[in-house]
């Protein structure tokens, strides 16, 4: 290894942190429910087969069957309190959310109003229906709640504080 004067030395180590900070994009949601590259990767591959589906509550990322965790979530509305799993649906194939689909749950894509980011939400036909995958939420009328988001269904599982 070349010595360097203390002062190149500093000045490398100094440019490389800075490069390796700007690389780190967001894991989760961006606040309005925009979404970045790092999402977009994520939302096509799983990342714990094991780990919970949109709109469970998480603590972390890897609670996440797509390692995403978000506080951000256009189903939470103005609810930051909380967060949940979920993932953009609109990065092309394998984003899409009826690729979940299980027994006795189904997923749909809402969208934010204003066209900035979408996501995977629950679709509900009771309040109980959400309240089984996740305590914190009610079943609404997408109807009701355009100004959230917009969604071809018409029950969909968001926070009881969205608005």
């Amino acid at each position: 290894m070349t010595n360097l004067p203390h002062n190149s030395t500093s000045l490398l180590l100094a440019t490389s942190l800075a490069l390796a900070l700007a690389g780190c994009p967001s894991t989760s949601l961006t606040p309005g429910g925009e979404t970045n590259s790092t999402d977009c990767q994520k939302s096509a591959s799983v990342s714990n087969p094991m780990g919970h589906l949109h709109g469970a509550a998480c603590g972390a990322p890897g609670d996440c069957r797509y390692g995403i965790c978000t506080s951000n979530a256009l189903q939470l509305g103005a609810d930051h309190s909380m967060a949940v799993c979920t993932k953009d649906c609109s990065c092309g194939a394998g984003s899409q959310c009826d690729v979940d689909n299980a027994a006795g749950m189904l997923f749909t894509c809402i969208k934010a109003p204003a066209g900035a980011g979408s996501e995977c939400a629950l679709l509900c036909n009771s309040d109980a229906d959400c309240q089984n995958v996740n305590p914190g939420t009610i079943c609404a009328n997408s109807g009701l709640y355009s100004d959230l988001f917009q969604s071809a269904s018409k029950g969909v599982c968001i926070s009881a504080g969205a608005h």
